[in-house]
């Protein structure tokens, strides 16, 4: 049964431990989607099926980055409802916002499908691997409403204090993703992945209904949308999808370069992400407490927990990031080789880019943690558009990496495409938040 949280009591550090860490085993396990679809692919299918998978990363992530951020809006608007104690009002939100989200998934599914194809001749994909690549991703973007309202129904709970609820519908959807991959891949070969994908998000949405329909909250709900509520809802909810979306198209951009340098750079930069994955999650965890912590405490006119938890946010998320830098650094290429197997010499050649890679990558990491808690900090108050703002300026700093200074570094230039812009983009987002914080605090005294 889903257990609701007020977080407008309690100690602020201690509630979002709490919340965390079923979170964090949450996003891990969603991380393993991708994961164990590439691990598979890569020891049954071979090197180039993988590389097939990893072309889509960038556009797949695209799209999936902006269904979040949508939906982190959208869920961001409940909990201050939730924190003010609004329950019709959150209600009414709660319906609404799954009418968007329905309404911008489907969008997402047609046009991406048949845009699939011309996007990756135009990122030019390897000839060897497009037709995979192809396939893998119009099954993922077919799917695409299925992941935006179980999106919805998991940040729904987390905007009443619920991480624990979202894991177990994880670990439902983990395992049934797990035993289709080993059914379907043999026939189906890589539609059968993704399709295996799809069924496993079904499942977590059967279990997520289940579970808000037992908190009671919703039983009064109604199947009309509440029109007033459309507004503060997409106000939210746009930008951070804009953002995502932005900073993803940078990605598309990155992945054009890398495509340039061939089959074993591109499954070596995939390896690379698909591991860089996992070390976000912690980041995302705290990211995800401290924006229902800030929103729920906000909507309850709480200033001074609303300043401890994003104090208390930046000790858990600079112990994280220095736990996983340790872990990263020395077991890096032992935990790349896992998703690929094949020609000794081949194999070498995608770890040596994926290790590069991934220790440029680690080494930011607590710039990058910095980064996710005040941007967090920002969307609990209800702004969304510095978010936005900082997503355009890793985008023009990614750009500049990729088409610039390839030509003066090399390679380099694609390793440093990522990290570049998180310096810019930290400062921008640590400045913003003392500013809004203290402009809202001052317009409600």
């Amino acid at each position: 049964m889903s257990k609701v949280t007020d977080m407008t009591v309690g100690k602020p550090i201690r509630l979002m431990i709490k919340f965390s860490i079923p979170l964090l085993i949450s996003n891990a396990l969603q991380m393993l989607f991708v994961v164990v679809d590439s691990a598979i692919i890569g020891r049954l299918l071979g090197i180039n099926a993988f590389a097939s998978v990893g072309a889509t990363a960038s556009p797949h992530w695209l799209v999936f980055s902006a269904v979040i951020g949508i939906n982190i809006g959208f869920g961001t608007f409940l909990a201050q409802r939730f924190g003010a104690k609004d329950m019709d009002g959150l209600r009414n939100a709660f319906v609404t916002a799954l009418y968007l989200s329905l309404v911008f998934g489907l969008a997402i599914s047609v046009s991406g499908v048949f845009m699939c194809r011309t996007l990756l001749e135009w990122l030019a994909t390897p000839p060897e691997i497009i037709d995979g690549a192809v396939t893998y991703l119009s099954w993922l973007w077919a799917g695409k409403p299925l992941v935006a309202v179980y999106n919805l129904l998991a940040m729904t709970l987390f905007s009443l204090g619920d991480s624990r609820t979202p894991l177990y519908a994880m670990i439902v959807a983990s395992v049934v993703n797990i035993v289709f991959n080993l059914i379907l891949i043999f026939p189906f070969e890589i539609a059968g992945v993704a399709a295996a994908s799809l069924i496993a998000q079904l499942s977590g949405i059967i279990f997520c209904v289940i579970a808000i329909r037992r908190t009671g909250i919703f039983k009064k709900c109604g199947l009309k949308p509440d029109l007033p509520s459309v507004k503060p809802l997409l106000r939210l909810a746009l930008p951070l999808g804009f953002r995502n979306a932005v900073i993803e198209i940078g990605g598309l951009v990155m992945q054009r370069y890398v495509n340039e340098f061939g089959t074993e750079f591109v499954a070596g930069m995939a390896a690379a992400r698909r591991m860089y994955s996992f070390l976000l999650i912690g980041g995302g965890a705290i990211e995800a407490s401290v924006g229902t912590f800030v929103a729920q405490n906000f909507g309850a006119k709480q200033w001074e927990r609303v300043k401890s938890g994003v104090r208390d946010g930046l000790k858990m998320s600079l112990v994280s990031a220095i736990f996983l830098m340790a872990v990263s650094f020395p077991l890096g290429r032992n935990l790349l080789s896992l998703f690929i197997d094949g020609d000794a010499e081949q194999v070498a050649a995608v770890l040596d880019v994926g290790v590069r890679q991934l220790n440029l990558m680690t080494a930011g990491l607590p710039l990058l943690y910095l980064l996710f808690l005040y941007r967090a900090a920002l969307q609990g108050l209800g702004n969304t558009v510095i978010p936005m703002i900082s997503g355009f300026a890793e985008l023009v700093m990614r750009i500049i990496s990729v088409v610039f200074l390839t030509g003066v570094l090399g390679v380099w230039g694609i390793h440093l495409a990522d990290p570049i812009g998180w310096p810019i983009a930290a400062v921008l987002l640590i400045s913003s938040y003392y500013i809004v914080r203290k402009r809202a605090e001052r317009s409600c005294n």
